[in-house]
């Protein structure tokens, strides 16, 4: 497959096969996905690879967290597509492996009457580590399709972050986001793109 193909192709799984990955091939891809590009190069990112009873336990936090979500769905999709995300939060779809994806932890002050450019600067650490963190995750998901993998890039776990937190004894990082991966065991259709997103000036 070309690269473009894997970009349009790629979709969001939320059925997998009762299949393991081999840890092999899951090194090879996460190794590949670390050459993502990072503000200043900082490399601010971390990965934690959960399966087994660890990935049991954090089943919780993931419902306790779509719990949270819900009454959102309920305001932008029809009650079949809420039914079908909820029971996907049970067990996320039979996943094999989580990958916890994870930056540095930054506390800051805001106010509202700060001008873009003061705000971005108390913002900086956070926000270049969490464009560095976003640009990893989307080699992770373009990387696993090119061997046949399936992935769900999930934020709502965020609802639920001090209990995940808990679980893996993490305190000094936050977490970006959870990504399911395994063997698909579903072929969902692709979603229309929405609108006109590139204007061209001066061109």
């Amino acid at each position: 497959m070309t690269l473009s193909e894997i970009i349009r192709e790629r979709r969001s799984i939320r059925k997998y096969q009762d299949k393991d990955i081999p840890r092999q091939v899951l090194n090879e891809l996460l190794e590949d996905a670390l050459w993502a590009p990072s503000g200043t190069n900082r490399q601010n990112w971390y990965i934690y690879v959960v399966k087994g009873e660890k990935k049991e336990k954090l089943f919780k936090s993931m419902l306790q967290a779509s719990q949270v979500l819900k009454p959102k769905l309920d305001k932008l999709f029809p009650e079949k597509i809420v039914e079908i995300t909820m029971n996907f939060f049970k067990r996320l779809g039979g996943a094999p492996v989580l990958l916890l994806v994870y930056m540095p932890k930054h506390t800051y002050d805001l106010s509202k009457d700060m001008s873009l450019s003061e705000r971005y600067k108390v913002e900086y650490d956070r926000f270049t580590n969490s464009l560095s963190a976003s640009a990893l995750i989307q080699n992770i998901l373009l990387l696993a399709k090119e061997k046949g993998l399936g992935t769900c890039w999930l934020t709502a776990p965020k609802h639920a972050e001090d209990t995940i937190n808990e679980e893996m004894g993490i305190t000094d990082m936050e977490l970006v986001s959870v990504v399911t991966i395994g063997y698909p065991n579903e072929d969902p259709p692709a979603p229309r793109r929405k609108g006109e997103k590139i204007e061209w000036i001066g061109y």
